[in-house]
């Protein structure tokens, strides 16, 4: 220990005598240690595991239709009481529903919460219990049993103050009332981000391919694995296809980590590669730092072989310089750690209510730090563990004979030669990284869209599900909204929609009624969008053949549509689409009339082919506004719009108030985030490779000052002496563009495979990367360059 802190103290004083070095090293090991902890932080809070006991147990079940290329399409009732039956491999299984609660009551305004109704085994499978009150018992699932919920702890807290007077209250979750019979613990939220629960009433006797789906979940026994279960629920499957070959006939099940319903495993690998690009980083850094302290060993030398002549021994040597490492390593982490944390906080803050899984948090935490502390010791080692070595095995003698100061038996070579190969290959492999998630976001901002977005109010409205699911409930309640909202001072026109544009409709088969079944072809898919009449107004469009949807196509008139233009060139001809009978479900509607495409998918989906069906005539689970505008500013209308709500129908809630562009680029903003990040990790990158290759280059012109004033006095011009000192820094930064490039295209492809939105990197994008990371590495030359020319033979001489 002593030993310890003498090459400590030692170790500060020489830092103290170098200041420039080492704020260079501290300044690159800050930034490689930051960005690879901010990287590690926002994985880990993507990733991070269910918080409940033996959260790896937990598996979602779905159905699956092989053919049709469709991998979760939920449960019935009837599924879930065969595979409950028939399963051995979990200690139960359980099934919820996620869905929006209006909750009113005690005088306050309605407000929107997310709920889910759950199986009452439910939460004894998740091994949670409430903290206060009781959870759901089966009878309180059974039909005609009184209503009853329980509450979040958040909740309970915001709204009622942690009053323990709410147990046996009775709230109105949309517009019935419910006793609260118990209080969940903090932080709880499943499945998703629910802040109430209420039983799921399922039939006792479901019929095959009945009732609306639902999601199921199980717990695997203690012996049990992920392929038994999958084993056994593929046996299950094969038996109810044989015994219900209509409802069932090709239908498998899967099952899967329920984690993976957030954070699906190709995304999860995307995230941790993202990691090991920013890693890139630090191992720049290091490198950095490995070089610095590898010129500032050449400079020590005949201090080290004077230490060894009079006894030291190697251990001691290396030690010293280790130490020396250690040091500058641990001031970098304690900055890094602040840049993560203000990094991380930026993320945390630009994807706020967009990420809602409940376990998900982006926090630099205890494990952020301990894996901080590794990444310090590692980049110690890795930066001081070379130079150390070189410097212990000076030649004592060579060394002390070799006495001028501006020469050293003691050389950087090669292995600086290759950390800077090293260091532009790393940074083209994280350039191409970065300008692939910049150039995706990049393309999605300005997607050029059919309509001005900007001038467009929309909110979603607390729609009940019982009216939404009520024909006449729907034909009441539509116009009269619809009404209200054109009564509206500053607004032109206004319609309710299921989806907005740019949102996405989704894939809805379909079948044309005047074409034959075919059991043995998929059946095509397209966007469909429930709107009111007005809807193509707001988009300040209009129906190009055929006629409009009109008020008069409400729930019981015969079923009408309207087709875009590209759901006419995929499926049909123009002349032909009118009139044809298209089946979605079970309902049938008519094509009245053909429309421009209006993005009726996400702006990143290709695919543009959708249809629009009346509101009033089905019963989608969510129901939003549209309102054009005609102030500059569509939220100032936001209190005006709110008020006409209430008016129309007091117990509806209004939130989630946006422009259109906001609302279609509101999910965006996960990618936004990360390609901010990554723009600051490639500059770093570029920064520090700029400021390695310097150094190297620098020092090795100081080393060679004699030799170029040899030359200088012999005749050589200055081309030749500009040549001489270019000659290697081109090598270098030519043979780490190689590589770099290959690297890059592992990582584009990779990336790619995980994203859906990305494009892989073209050979435009690879050739300005590598472009311009050359000629920022050759102006890194431009410095030692000039003082080589500068070099004068008499006074390099003289030195000697």
């Amino acid at each position: 220990m002593d030993g310890l802190d003498l090459d400590l103290r030692a170790s500060l004083r020489v830092l103290r005598r170098s200041p420039g070095l080492a704020a260079i090293a501290v300044a690159a090991l800050a930034m490689g240690i930051g960005f690879t902890t901010t990287m590690f932080s926002i994985a880990r809070g993507g990733t991070r595991p269910l918080p409940f006991r033996d959260p790896e147990q937990l598996l979602a079940l779905t159905r699956t239709h092989p053919r049709l290329g469709l991998p979760d399409l939920g449960a019935l009732p009837f599924d879930y009481r065969q595979w409950t039956a028939q399963q051995t491999s979990f200690a139960g299984l359980a099934a919820f529903t996620t869905l929006p609660f209006n909750l009113s009551g005690q005088g306050e305004r309605p407000e929107r919460i997310p709920g889910s109704a759950v199986t009452p085994n439910a939460f004894p499978l998740l091994g949670e219990q409430p903290v206060l009150g009781r959870g759901f018992r089966e009878d309180d699932a059974a039909p005609g049993a009184p209503p009853v919920i329980v509450i979040g702890y958040d909740l309970w807290q915001r709204r009622f103050s942690g009053s323990r007077a709410i147990l046996d209250g009775t709230l109105r979750i949309n517009g019935e009332p419910h006793t609260v019979v118990g209080v969940m613990p903090a932080g709880f939220g499943f499945p998703v981000n629910a802040s109430a629960w209420i039983p799921l009433r399922l039939p006792v006797g479901p019929a095959p391919g009945d009732g609306d789906a639902i999601a199921v979940f199980g717990r695997l026994l203690p012996d049990a694995t992920l392929d038994r279960a999958a084993a056994e629920l593929a046996t299950i499957g094969r038996g109810l296809a044989g015994w219900y070959p209509t409802t069932h006939g090709e239908l498998s099940i899967r099952a899967f980590p329920f984690a993976e319903m957030e954070m699906p495993r190709a995304l999860a690998a995307v995230l941790h590669l993202m990691v090991g690009a920013t890693s890139f980083v630090l191992l720049i850094a290091c490198a950095n730092v490995a070089n610095l302290l590898l010129a500032r060993a050449a400079t020590r030398t005949r201090d080290a072989a004077i230490r060894i002549a009079i006894g030291a021994s190697r251990h001691r040597i290396i030690g010293q310089h280790l130490a020396e490492s250690f040091v500058l390593a641990a001031i970098g982490a304690v900055i890094g750690l602040g840049i993560a944390h203000v990094a991380v906080r930026f993320f945390d803050i630009a994807t706020a209510n967009i990420i809602e899984a409940f376990w998900m948090e982006f926090r630099v935490d205890g494990i952020v730090v301990v894996f901080t502390m590794m990444l310090t010791v590692l980049a110690a080692v890795a930066a001081g563990v070379t130079p150390a070595i070189r410097a212990s095995d000076a030649d004592v003698v060579a060394t002390l004979k070799d006495h001028g100061p501006g020469a050293s038996s003691f050389r950087l070579g090669k292995l600086s030669s290759a950390l800077v190969v090293g260091e532009v290959a790393l940074s083209c492999g994280l350039l191409i990284m970065t300008a692939m998630l910049v150039q995706t976001a990049l393309r999605l901002r300005t997607v050029a869209l059919a309509f001005d977005a900007r001038s467009i109010l929309t909110a979603e409205v607390g729609v009940p599900p019982a009216t939404m699911k009520d024909p006449e409930g729907r034909n009441r309640l539509y116009p009269k909204l619809v009404g209200a909202l054109e009564g509206v001072q500053g607004a032109r026109s206004a319609a309710l929609v299921s989806t907005l544009p740019g949102r996405g409709a989704g894939n809805w088969t379909f079948a044309f009624e005047d074409v034959p079944a075919d059991g043995n072809e998929a059946r095509p898919a397209t966007g469909v969008v429930a709107v009111t009449p007005g809807f193509l107004s707001v988009l300040n469009s209009a129906v190009v053949r055929g006629r409009d949807l009109s008020w008069l196509d409400r729930a019981g008139a015969p079923g009408a549509a309207l087709a875009n233009e590209s759901f006419v060139r995929r499926f049909s001809a123009d002349d032909e689409i009118l009139g044809r009978q298209v089946r979605i479900g079970a309902s049938t509607y008519t094509i009245v009339g053909i429309v421009a495409d209006l993005q009726v998918q996400d702006i990143e989906d290709r695919s543009a082919d959708g249809l629009y069906v009346p509101l009033l005539q089905s019963g989608p689970r969510n129901v939003r506004i549209m309102i054009r505008t005609a102030v500059g500013d569509p939220l100032s209308l936001a209190r005006a719009v709110t008020a006409a709500v209430s008016a129309a129908e007091p117990d509806l809630p209004i939130y989630e108030m946006l422009t259109l562009r906001a609302a279609i680029y509101q999910d965006k903003r996960v990618l936004d985030a990360l390609a901010t990040l990554f723009f600051l990790f490639g500059v770093g990158a570029v920064f520090l490779t700029v400021i390695g290759l310097y150094g190297v280059v620098s020092f090795s012109v100081t080393q060679r000052m004699r030799e170029i004033g040899v030359r200088r006095a012999l005749g050589a011009q200055p081309l030749a002496v500009l040549a001489l000192v270019l000659r290697g820094g081109t090598r270098w930064v030519g043979l780490g563009l190689g590589l770099g490039l290959v690297l890059a295209f592992a990582l584009s492809r990779a990336f790619v495979a995980g994203v859906e939105a990305a494009d892989p990197a073209g050979p435009l994008t690879f050739a300005l990367v590598a472009g311009s990371l050359a000629i920022t590495a050759l102006l890194a030359l431009v410095m030692p360059a000039r003082r080589a020319l500068a070099v004068q033979p008499h006074r390099a001489l003289r030195s000697e």
